[in-house]
């Protein structure tokens, strides 16, 4: 396990490259797996099926990472005391080892298993999208998506809400400002009032809505009254709300000061609350021998969901270590991750049977 997960992180996997070179290394390994391949949406991003069998349970997971950045104190795929050290280590390289050396198990036990690996869960999602059309998700015992849970299980996960928010003013000679309209004020004014916003929903693990804004632009020269601003914001909030219900209570929030703005979507994602009382959670947390966790984050789940109720997360590594420097994962953590997956799938195939 160790020298596989070295090997797939040192295959780059950011938006900046090529997925089918991550995605050729691990087509390679459910073809010697004996599992049948297939691609599906983007095939700029393509998101790859391996099966074996039917009806067994989906193991779902993503191979593309943010970029690597700066500041680091290990090299990529270092590995010392106990840890992988590397971009996509926790965020989750680790456990699509896991997976896949549990497939390749359940495959040698003739237990039927599919591996649903995506390539774009860090930008659009769309290879889950195209995933959750197929009958090996929508029929499958169960799907574990495995995000970084510290291997605790994940039920419950925020929706995504990033929004951008223009202003429009007047240009002017920045030595004679009253001939103009600032836009760049007024959208100051706006991301102030944004900043008071509080939400009517609140989550008993995951909280309140949270607010970070994110970029900010407008004007062209320091002397030159700037004409147009525009900031993009980035809003998770709990479930039970709804993107539709968050975002009208923001734009109502915003128009109380009377400033004119026009808001509109970039990236949305629902809010995710798996019934953690449903016989699959309860089934996973027996087996794992983990304590139930929520997530900050949005995950492919929300679309997995959609189609089929049995859903889970559950995977080695941090959430907190995710996009950072020195992320990391525990070889151990991957090892039981591995043990687990492989015992769930055949505890629910053998329920099947019965």
């Amino acid at each position: 396990m160790v020298d596989m997960l070295a090997d797939m992180i040192k295959i780059a996997s950011d938006p900046a490259s090529d997925r089918h070179e991550i995605l050729d290394y691990v087509q390679s390994f459910t073809e010697q797996a004996r599992m049948r391949n297939s691609l599906h949406g983007d095939p700029h991003v393509p998101a790859l099926l391996a099966e074996y069998g039917q009806g067994g349970v989906v193991l779902a997971g993503h191979l593309d990472t943010p970029v690597v950045g700066d500041g680091w104190s290990f090299s990529q795929s270092q590995f010392t005391g106990g840890r992988m050290y590397g971009r996509g280590s926790a965020d989750m390289k680790g456990t699509v080892v896991a997976m896949l050396q549990a497939a390749q198990d359940l495959v040698q036990r003739k237990v039927p298993v599919v591996l649903a690996l995506t390539t774009d869960e860090e930008t659009s999602m769309s290879g889950a999208i195209a995933l959750s059309k197929t009958l090996a998700l929508r029929r499958a015992r169960a799907i574990v998506v495995g995000e970084p849970t510290g291997l605790r299980v994940g039920y419950a996960e925020k929706g995504v809400l990033d929004v951008a928010i223009e202003t429009r003013g007047r240009a002017a000679h920045g030595a004679m400002p009253q001939l103009g309209e600032n836009a760049l004020t007024k959208l100051m004014r706006i991301l102030r009032t944004l900043e008071t916003f509080r939400g009517r929903v609140a989550h008993p693990e995951l909280g309140s809505v949270t607010i970070n804004v994110g970029t900010l632009n407008g004007g062209s020269r320091v002397n030159v009254v700037p004409s147009r601003a525009v900031a993009e914001v980035d809003v998770r909030f709990p479930p039970p709300y709804t993107v539709e219900e968050l975002y009208r209570e923001v734009e109502e929030h915003l128009k109380r000061i009377k400033t004119p703005f026009v808001m509109r979507r970039l990236v949305t994602f629902p809010s995710l609350q798996i019934d953690p009382n449903a016989e699959h959670v309860r089934i996973f947390k027996e087996i794992s021998g983990s304590e139930l966790a929520v997530l900050v984050h949005a995950s492919e789940a929300v679309h997995y969901v959609t189609v089929n109720p049995r859903v889970v997360i559950y995977g080695a590594g941090d959430e907190d270590l995710s996009h950072q420097a020195n992320e990391y994962v525990k070889m151990e953590a991957v090892v039981r991750a591995s043990e687990t997956y492989k015992r769930f799938a055949q505890r629910m195939s053998a329920s099947r049977g019965g």
